[in-house]
């Protein structure tokens, strides 16, 4: 009896080993046949129609064309940007980032960011035959992530950034000599930015990595 168990212990723990090898072999081909997916670049950005907009559209490689993520950046276009540099009354602390005086950490890349209402976005294939699109999307912080339905699709795109409403906040935000993390994009004018539509649109590919 002893010696059965003996024998049994000594077939698991010689096959056990084996089994978890293969399993772990198997995810590693699995991993290595992923198709990665990736835009002509990770980083695009245009001046909006109306000229008072920078509008950055960022990506990253992914292996899913189901769901492709997208950022969203409306900045400032008017305003000059700024760095640690050329920000008064600021301290350097140990990460490289500052610190105002109100004890907010601002990044050293400072952005101008813009907080939007609205906007529109559609996707278009190489045939102008629209490929997805999201409508009456808020920003209220000047950024907005999307996950893109390609399906199957692969090739030229044309990206539109349509209907672009400014938040009635982006005209009541103080001007100060410190950074604001939110700017009015149009400090000097008075104009009531939200009231105004504005647009952008881009081309790219989306091709294998």
């Amino acid at each position: 009896m002893q010696i059965n168990t003996l024998v049994i212990f000594l077939l698991i723990s010689i096959i056990t080993p084996v089994f978890i090898g293969t399993q772990v072999f198997s995810q590693q081909e699995d991993n290595k046949n992923l198709e990665n997916w990736q835009l002509d670049s990770l980083l695009f950005e245009k001046t909006s129609k109306n000229g008072d907009l920078l509008v950055q559209v960022k990506s990253s490689l992914t292996h899913d064309r189901y769901n492709f993520p997208l950022e969203i950046v409306f900045l400032n276009s008017t305003l000059p940007t700024h760095t640690a540099q050329s920000v008064p009354n600021l301290e350097s602390n140990n990460t490289g980032d500052t610190f105002s005086s109100t004890g907010l950490s601002v990044p050293s890349s400072l952005e101008r960011v813009v907080p939007i209402e609205s906007y529109d976005i559609i996707i278009y294939d190489a045939n102008g035959n629209e490929l997805w699109k999201k409508i009456a999307q808020s920003a209220t912080e000047g950024r907005a992530t999307q996950n893109v339905e390609f399906g199957d699709y692969d090739g030229k795109l044309t990206i539109v950034i349509d209907k672009i409403k400014q938040s009635q906040s982006s005209n009541n935000i103080l001007n100060t000599d410190l950074p604001s993390r939110i700017e009015n994009a149009d400090n000097r004018s008075g104009v009531d930015q939200s009231s105004r539509s504005d647009s952008v649109n881009f081309t790219s590919s989306l091709t294998k990595a």
